[in-house]
């Protein structure tokens, strides 16, 4: 069981934690966010934060963009807490909306 899975099974879990613990793990969380952006960005495909491909899409609701990544019509690439868009995908919607 990681860190992760254990916060979420017993969220009222008190724990104590050494500083250089601390920033350990956030130096590891930030090299794997870089890492994950560095990745996606070596696919050749550019990334959309949220607000410009919802723009670019014609302005659906937020809920709207919620229940499309759900249904797997349009997948967020995830970097850190921010969301991103495939411009592929974007460009895929696009046509299938002029048909």
């Amino acid at each position: 069981m990681d860190l992760v899975e254990i916060a979420r099974a017993f969220p009222d879990l008190c724990v104590s934690v050494r500083l250089a613990d601390l920033l350990e793990a956030n130096e590891a969380l930030a090299r794997r966010v870089r890492e994950d952006a560095r990745r996606e960005q070596r696919s050749g495909d550019s990334l959309v934060p949220r607000e410009e491909a919802r723009r670019r899409l014609g302005g659906p609701d937020p809920s709207t963009m919620w229940r499309w990544e759900k249904a797997g019509y349009l997948e967020p690439v995830r970097i850190g807490t921010r969301l991103f868009y495939r411009e592929s995908d974007i460009e895929g919607i696009m046509k299938k909306k002029t048909i």
